[in-house]
């Protein structure tokens, strides 16, 4: 298993709600105050838990505003790399990261958007995640490898990678910017479609 994936179980509901709320209440803090001028005890106020239920579930201040990251559970992993859910290699990688978005159910198009704001307007944020995610994305690259005759270094699996990534960029704009009441799956399957047109 790729060792840079971060790969769960099913969280019990109360957990997710108090990790979702302190990484909300974190976002919040640092488009309001910066990321740099507010405290673990105005996080934890804010959050409605104890400086010490911080700790429960985050390692920092950083962690906790960046948030748990892509996740994937062990099951869509075993899937994929079986051949399915459909047997069609796109459509499978599709469904990894419907998967992924799945495990942030819990996200509204607010939470998202707030998300959004908070690395526009902390860069220091950006680094870090940025860090985390491309660890995850040779993760992915690693998956596809094991999955198809497309070796990690190739450059065909780095761009479907990038093209995946790329649509759910525009997606995601999509969700936070635009008057449409569609989940962001629903957007990013439309918009793969769209992509698969124009690349046929």
């Amino acid at each position: 298993m790729p060792a840079r994936l971060r790969i769960v179980g099913p969280m019990a509901p109360k957990r997710a709600l108090t990790s979702h709320r302190i990484t909300s209440a974190a976002q919040q803090l640092a488009v309001e105050k910066g990321y740099d001028d507010f405290t673990l005890d105005e996080l934890a106020e804010r959050a409605g838990v104890s400086r010490r239920t911080l700790f429960n579930y985050f390692d920092s201040k950083l962690e906790a505003t960046i948030g748990g990251g892509p996740q994937l559970q062990q099951s869509d992993v075993d899937t994929f790399l079986s051949g399915g859910p459909t047997g069609e290699f796109i459509d499978d990688v599709a469904t990894l990261v419907l998967a992924i978005l799945r495990a942030s159910a819990e996200l509204t198009r607010e939470d998202w958007r707030t998300m959004r704001r908070c690395f526009e307007l902390n860069p220091k944020l950006v680094i870090a995640a940025h860090g985390a995610f491309s660890e995850f994305v040779e993760g992915v690259q690693e998956l596809l490898a094991q999955r198809s005759d497309i070796p990690g270094e190739d450059p065909r699996g780095q761009v479907l990678v990038a093209i995946f990534g790329a649509v759910f960029d525009v997606s995601l704009r999509d969700f936070i910017t635009e008057d449409d009441e569609r989940d962001l799956a629903t957007i990013f399957l439309h918009n793969l479609s769209v992509a698969r047109r124009i690349l046929h």
